[in-house]
């Protein structure tokens, strides 16, 4: 499966793709806020064949459409008839690169999968990330206790939900500021 945008595009998660993202996950100011990161290439392996026999799952490797190199992962997960929480969002694209990764996501999950609300779950401790989804449109939704085990310890997460009103103010926000500095 693929998904273009106008900066990147995403591609389905393959068993090919397992280098890339073990080492993208292993790196040092990207793992301190993930579940434990896989310690071998075979565990990031396994777990990439297991995700995609899964049908409440879908991921995507980032692609930069200009140079055509993978620079990030991000995906939908619980994936049911009324909403799916998206995440694995791993990016080392550019501002652009990373909004418009999360658009074409989302708009894949409003207009394809025929969701209601799509939500985000993030480690509190991930202020960088935080502080992008105050940004958005997306409606905060308070934290919810001891949700991730990352360094055998407990650790809340702060969850942010699009409906699809919400994501279309959103996504107007993100192209009219992209057509403005890009003209």
């Amino acid at each position: 499966m693929k998904i273009n945008g106008k900066y990147v595009y995403l591609k389905g998660l393959s068993i090919k793709d397992s280098y890339f993202i073990y080492n993208l996950r292993n790196k040092k100011k990207i793992s301190l806020y993930l579940h434990s990161p896989p310690k071998k290439i075979n565990d990031q392996k396994n777990w990439i064949k297991d995700n995609i026999k899964k049908k409440e799952t879908l991921d995507f490797v980032i692609i930069c459409k200009k140079t055509q190199k993978k620079i990030g992962t991000i995906g939908f997960d619980k994936i049911n008839k009324l909403s799916a929480e998206w995440g694995r969002w791993i990016s080392l694209g550019s501002t652009f690169q990373n909004i418009e990764a999360i658009i074409i996501l989302l708009n894949y999950g409003f207009n394809n999968l025929k969701l209601k609300k799509i939500y985000s779950l993030t480690n509190k401790n991930n202020n960088k990330v935080i502080n992008f989804h105050r940004k958005t449109t997306a409606k905060y939704d308070g934290i919810k206790k001891s949700l991730f085990l990352i360094n055998k310890k407990k650790v809340d997460a702060v969850k942010y939900t699009f409906t699809k009103k919400k994501f279309r103010e959103f996504e107007k926000k993100f192209n009219f500021i992209s057509e403005s500095i890009l003209q």
